[in-house]
């Protein structure tokens, strides 16, 4: 058994394609998949970004002491 390993780049001109293609490959990758997810058909295409958002953003703020002022008032 020999402990020696081969090499999967064997030439300068391997590397340089290599480097290239393990940035490039991921990029253009990412860029389709961008593509895809923008051109998608939404259920509701009319609805405007404030009317999506207003479900999710709404914030209801409650006094504290409004729970113990009905409270107060009953005895």
């Amino acid at each position: 058994m020999s402990n020696e390993h081969g090499n999967l780049i064997k030439s300068p001109k391997q590397l340089i394609i290599m480097v290239f293609a393990s940035f490039f490959v991921p990029l253009i990758i990412i860029l389709l998949l961008m593509v895809f997810v923008n051109n998608g058909t939404r259920s509701d295409s009319s609805a405007s970004a404030e009317e999506l958002i207003k479900p999710v953003a709404q914030l209801n703020f409650k006094d504290a002491n409004e729970a113990a002022a009905p409270a107060q008032a009953a005895k």
